[in-house]
């Protein structure tokens, strides 16, 4: 009898054994899986990042209502104005309301040339709020490109085009907070195909 009891024990062993051998052979494939989609979510989560924020820098755009002063913004309090690095932007264009009101009080009568500001300002403010990979440095810069070369057009000399772009640079990133997000920007920098000079607004 003890030698039968003996036998049953290991076959139930033996069956055991079987049981589990079977349950890894499923398992572990199942377990790599869901390993592996854990692994790619970051990955996956970031090109939907990059794909959303590349759709809103393509679609930023200068209109003649940006430029011809009837929607222009109050001038925002300067201490709520500098208190965020998107800061105030009270007419939703893409341009903060203290760099666009500063334009419009140097440019009062020079509509080509407020108009290159003001696209070239809605891009270099997009450096700040927008880039954090290779590809949304291409797409800021892409379009920056093209709006310094709207600018170029409406400058005669590359003296007056240097100041222009300093001055802007100056005003974009006015604070300890935007530079240092300016300056960030360039940890992004790779190569890109330089856009032709194209201006938002259109004078033909």
């Amino acid at each position: 009898m003890w030698k039968r009891g003996a036998k049953i024990d290991g076959m139930k062993k033996l069956s055991y054994i079987a049981k589990k051998w079977w349950f890894w052979v499923i398992a572990i494939p199942v377990l790599l899986y869901i390993a592996l989609v854990i692994y790619r979510i970051p990955a996956v989560v970031e090109q939907d990042r990059t794909a959303a924020a590349i759709e809103r820098i393509q679609s930023a755009k200068l209109t003649m209502t940006h430029v011809d002063g009837k929607h222009l913004p109050p001038r925002p309090d300067s201490v709520q104005a500098d208190a965020t690095i998107e800061g105030v932007d009270a007419n939703a264009n893409g341009i903060r309301d203290d760099v666009e009101r500063a334009i419009f009080d140097e440019y009062p009568d020079d509509l080509k040339v407020r108009a290159a500001m003001l696209q070239y300002a809605m891009a270099l403010q997009l450096y700040l709020t927008e880039v954090f990979n290779e590809e949304t440095w291409e797409a800021v810069t892409i379009l920056s490109s093209k709006a310094y070369g709207c600018l170029s057009d409406d400058v005669p000399t590359l003296r007056q085009m240097q100041q222009l772009r300093s001055d802007l640079e100056g005003l974009i990133a006015n604070t300890a907070l935007r530079k240092a997000a300016y300056d960030n920007s360039d940890n992004f920098q790779t190569s890109f195909k330089v856009a032709d000079a194209e201006c938002d607004v259109s004078w033909q």
